[in-house]
């Protein structure tokens, strides 16, 4: 269903873009307000269906709201980016001070990894795997899930990027199935193979967000 919702936008941005090349009606303005509106559709969108508040998912419905704002002329620019600025300056202070030293390597079985204003390298050893999520936000996240073991017969990766990138390391015996996501100014790239022997019956499913940024999953 994501994936259909961001084919809709592609399809209606295709279309405003030939209306105004043909001079039919002018999308210079228009631009100011639909791209805060397709991050907040995609932000919400994706809470609703997950049936939960994310980190990313909050960030980039904030960042929607607040460019909307500025479309609408209910503050003014200026403010938010004397406002904005700092604050991104303190928080990546902060992480430098109280954050993870260097790339050392976490092996535990989370279910959530968030790297924010740094880079956090992981690796899953659960044999009882069921779900993950990956968020990066002005950050990166290196991630090994290559030793897990399913529970059942479908897990679900979820992998989030809002300025920031993101290399997830998938099991080469499991199939890998992309079920939905769409890049807004950002990348993905699926580098599974897909020629190896995978156990019968098993599957990964894969669900990705990228706000400018990357993503990357491999086996």
């Amino acid at each position: 269903m994501g994936k259909r919702i961001f084919g809709l936008l592609i399809i209606l941005a295709g279309v405003l873009l030939l209306l105004d090349n043909l001079n039919i009606y002018p999308i210079k303005d228009l631009f100011d307000y639909l791209w805060p509106s397709a991050l907040i559709l995609i932000g919400v969108y994706s809470m609703i269906e997950q049936r939960r508040i994310s980190l990313f998912h909050l960030i980039i419905t904030m960042i929607g709201l607040i460019f909307l704002a500025i479309s609408f002329n209910l503050i003014e620019r200026e403010a938010i980016v004397n406002m904005i600025l700092p604050g991104i300056v303190i928080l990546f202070g902060l992480s430098l001070v109280f954050g993870h030293r260097g790339f050392s390597v976490n092996i535990s079985d989370k279910s959530d990894i968030v790297a924010v204003f740094g880079g956090s390298k992981h690796k899953s050893n659960n044999k009882q795997f069921e779900k993950y999520e990956v968020s990066a936000v002005f950050g990166s996240a290196d991630v090994d899930l290559s030793d897990i073991e399913l529970k059942g017969d479908k897990g679900v990766v979820t992998i989030n990027a809002v300025f920031g990138g993101a290399d997830v390391r998938l099991p080469r015996k499991y199939a890998v199935k992309v079920i939905g996501g769409g890049p807004v100014f950002g990348g993905f790239e699926d580098k599974t193979t897909t020629m190896d022997t995978k156990v019968e019956g098993k599957v990964i499913e894969v669900n990705y967000s990228v706000v400018f940024g990357a993503i990357e999953i491999r086996d």
